[in-house]
């Protein structure tokens, strides 16, 4: 199987603006109940056309930007709320541990457009974005050669190779070569979470369930260990690296804090932020292509947004009570002022009724509009004449 390799192209930053009221522009919304449908994160593709989630017990799914959002510096605040409805649907069985866009993803060139998972008891896979079809599989086994379900995987910042994060090891696959062909690093503790950086080719950090994070570079299938980051109270769920490959942020569950680790002196954070994260459900953060905006969702159905711009612990800049359940995932749009935010979690039984029922809960995947907004002259003068006429 070949992909192709990726092309440098310019694209421009988005001009967030958080100051403004949150306008809602889309959204999908699971049932609970019994089913527990909630979703877990979202994730925009590298060229912003689409929204792929995925959801407990109903499968991935791949939402299309709608078109009147790819141009225009302003919206109308009079906009309807348009429903999302999946463009593509994968019913793929079991829990999704992980997933990830292909970097050089472009919906100009539908080889390009595919997107990885992997999931309980089986292999990773490597799905279609247009037509949701199986493209193929990577498939790590562990030391009795059984097969092994990887807990996180990411793609190289080129695109070429996909790590995959196991219970003892790192493996290391070909993209272009499926199968079970892998190099492998071994680690002391399981990898939970895994980023590569865009600003320095061959670097990896490694989050494991034992709070601490590996950095290594990683060059024609061998590893160099470079440095050990140790400072959460829990394990690392999600991580980030700047542009510019000096920073890496990095959270974990159980853990209200936010760390921004300077990578040219990495002994000790930099600073540390604050989110509510009181669950073991994995709550993403997303860093603007600016390196300016930092975003996080919170188990308080909060989305907060700190300037790291600067070299000093930023207090919170904007906090936006966007859902009434957990926000589990938020990212931001490549080019748009748009955010995407993902909501729900699991909620035990009540133990009187042993049912779900008793209360409907968010699980939602929803579109803000963070830029300029600007009010519809036709509903001002409706609403004018409206107040004159009483």
């Amino acid at each position: 199987m070949e992909i192709p390799v990726m092309e440098s192209s310019y694209v421009p930053y988005a001009n967030f603006n958080f100051e403004n009221t949150n306008l809602e522009l889309a959204r999908s919304q699971w049932p609970n109940y019994d089913d527990q449908h909630y979703l877990r994160g979202c994730k925009w593709s590298p060229d912003g056309t689409c929204l792929l989630t995925v959801v407990r017990g109903a499968g991935m799914h791949v939402m299309e930007l709608p078109p009147d959002l790819y141009t225009g510096d302003t919206i109308l605040t009079s906009r309807p709320v348009v429903p999302l409805i999946p463009a593509v649907s994968v019913p793929e069985s079991g829990l999704i541990y992980d997933y990830c866009w292909y970097p050089g993803m472009n919906s100009a060139n539908p080889a390009t457009c595919c997107w990885l998972a992997s999931g309980h008891e089986g292999p990773i896979h490597l799905w279609d974005a247009f037509t949701g079809d199986l493209r193929c599989s990577y498939r790590g086994y562990n030391n009795v050669d059984e097969l092994e379900a990887a807990i996180s995987v990411t793609f190289s910042a080129d695109g070429q190779n996909i790590f995959c994060g196991y219970k003892k090891n790192v493996k290391i696959f070909s993209t272009s070569r499926p199968g079970r062909e892998y190099f492998e690093y071994p680690i002391q503790h399981q990898a939970s979470c895994l980023t590569a950086s865009l600003a320095q080719p061959g670097i990896v950090a490694i989050g494991t369930w034992k709070n601490t994070i590996e950095l290594v570079s990683q060059c024609d299938g061998t590893f160099r260990h470079l440095c050990k980051l140790s400072g959460h109270k829990g394990g690392i769920t999600t991580m980030a690296f700047s542009l510019d490959g000096c920073r890496l942020y990095s959270g974990a569950r159980k853990d209200n804090e936010i760390i921004c680790w300077d990578l040219r002196v990495p002994g000790r954070p930099m600073f540390c932020l604050t989110r509510a994260s009181n669950t073991n459900q994995k709550i993403t953060i997303d860093l603007s292509r600016d390196n300016k905006w930092l975003v996080s969702g919170g188990s308080d159905g909060k989305v907060q947004v700190w300037d790291v711009s600067q070299n000093i612990a930023p207090s919170v800049h904007y906090e936006l009570p966007l859902h009434t359940d957990c926000c589990n995932g938020v990212s931001l749009h490549p080019f748009r002022p748009i955010v995407a935010t993902a909501s729900g979690q699991h909620h035990p039984l009540d133990p009187l009724h042993h049912t779900r029922n008793v209360m409907q809960y968010e699980n939602a995947l929803v579109m803000w509009w963070v830029g300029y907004q600007q009010e519809d002259p036709d509903l001002l003068t409706t609403i004018i004449k409206a107040a004159s006429n009483s």
